[in-house]
């Protein structure tokens, strides 16, 4: 039966409003609250947040401090891939603290075997907003039991978005707040909307050194040498042994992505311009190009690390770790690249 309302003189006022606060909040909680819906729950609560100017719109989410939008203000092109789960959920992740996979998910430190999935894990995890002005975003995700139950340092890492005219800065600052020496790779994953028909990559590197995958392992000598005195067209070929990566050899390295997008300038609804993508790293280890190979996956990600997958003759030691870096304690260090949308 209904509860029903006493007069608000009554006595009883106060007990009907917690009976009936009472039994809303046991409905509530009376819907399918398994540890999947949960978690669901607090990914749908999680804040999303915006930077603009007079070009560009940008928006981060506090999941993982992922970059998950870059609109052009003037025609609302959307440059960033928009995470269709039914081909590849995610826009542009963090990785951290390792790039690619490990070998059997796992390694050891100090005679202790751990396990970390794929590209680490704070690209799952709640960051907190720690600065915010017109032009900047700042976020912040700190070591706790649960990270130190999978990677066994205690760590700050911020991630830092800052918008310039056509230019997106992304700084990843790792600061090691253990006291023994931290190992860890680090690196971007922003997919950017591609027309497959009509989409090339150049650089400022004229050619680089091929590095190829083993299913989801590194072969650990370059295959040979890939040339970009030219434009490289895509295709989707590219991707049928997962990412193209590439060696970087410069102080900073940049890549061009060039591809057709709708022409918001115009009444005819198939016409297509040209828009062109720089991703630029400083210091780079290497570059990863990456698609699925689907036909419907319309998007290239051009993946600046400072890491890699293990390789196929790994002995899973961190301290022996391809491609991998190291703070001492105390130490911090800035990974910076940039986005810019030309």
């Amino acid at each position: 039966m209904p509860i029903s309302e006493p007069s608000k003189n009554c006595w009883a006022m106060q007990v009907y409003r917690q009976r009936k606060y009472t039994r809303i909040s046991r409905l509530k909680i009376s819907r399918k609250t398994t540890k999947n819906s949960l978690i669901g729950l607090k990914l749908d609560m999680m804040n999303d947040y915006k930077i603009t100017n007079k070009f560009l719109t940008v928006t981060v989410t506090e999941t993982g401090a992922e970059l998950t939008s870059v609109k052009a203000n003037n025609g609302g092109y959307e440059y960033l891939w928009q995470a269709d789960p039914k081909i590849w959920k995610r826009h542009a992740p963090i990785l951290f603290p390792n790039v690619g996979r490990l070998k059997d998910d796992s390694y050891t430190f100090n005679g202790v075997k751990y396990h970390l999935p794929q590209h680490g894990f704070a690209r799952d995890m709640k960051w907190d907003l720690i600065d915010k002005s017109s032009s900047k975003l700042i976020f912040q995700l700190e070591s706790n039991e649960d990270t130190l139950s999978k990677y066994p340092f205690k760590f700050v890492l911020q991630a830092v978005y800052e918008l310039k005219n056509f230019e997106l800065k992304v700084n990843y600052i790792v600061k090691n707040t253990d006291n023994k020496k931290m190992i860890f790779s680090i690196g971007g994953h922003p997919a950017f909307n591609a027309n497959f028909k009509n989409t090339s990559i150049s650089a400022n590197q004229r050619e680089f050194d091929r590095y190829t995958l083993n299913g989801n392992y590194l072969n650990p000598s370059p295959i040979g040498k890939i040339n970009f005195s030219y434009a490289h067209k895509i295709s989707r070929s590219d991707f049928l042994n997962d990412a193209l990566i590439l060696k970087a050899d410069k102080d900073l390295t940049e890549l061009f992505l060039q591809t057709n997008v709708p022409d918001s300038e115009s009444d005819e609804k198939q016409l297509e311009r040209s828009t062109r993508i720089a991703v630029a790293g400083k210091n780079l280890k290497f570059f990863g190009i990456w698609s699925k190979n689907d036909e419907k996956a319309d998007f290239v990600a051009i993946e600046p690390w400072w890491g890699v997958a293990d390789t196929i003759n790994s002995n899973q030691r961190l301290e022996n770790k391809f491609g991998s870096n190291s703070l001492s304690a105390g130490q911090k260090e800035n990974f910076e690249y940039s986005m810019s949308f030309l």
